[in-house]
């Protein structure tokens, strides 16, 4: 963790905010997704954004899970993560393409001027 990064401090402000409510995802020794839930990590480095997503265990037999049955389930969640974000005061921006997702970021003033959100 860099402390001069604001990414970090950002990062870690939505995790505490997302437990509040919602279950991080986690992962087995093999990297796997093991239980389903949130993920949260810094954006690039010295933006003061922080990426958030939802996993969920990879569709098999053996879990009674389809494609898109887990797309649907990241589509819902996802959204539901961004709108507790916005109430708090965040500002949330989905990920265009790919796989659901949002940039999370607070507006920053400092001497009248809008750093960053």
């Amino acid at each position: 963790m860099d402390p001069t990064d604001p990414s970090e401090d950002e990062t870690a402000a939505v995790t505490a905010l997302l437990l509040t409510r919602h279950l991080p995802a986690t992962f087995d020794t093999t990297g796997a997704v093991a239980t389903a839930g949130f993920l949260c990590s810094p954006g690039a480095p010295g933006s003061a954004q922080t990426r958030v997503c939802h996993r969920a265990p990879f569709p098999s037999a053996f879990n009674g899970r389809s494609f898109a049955d887990v797309e649907a389930e990241e589509h819902v969640l996802v959204a539901t993560y961004a709108d507790l974000l916005r109430k708090d005061g965040w500002t949330v921006t989905e990920r265009p393409s790919g796989r659901p997702g949002l940039l999370v970021s607070k507006n920053t003033v400092v001497a009248g001027e809008l750093l960053h959100g």
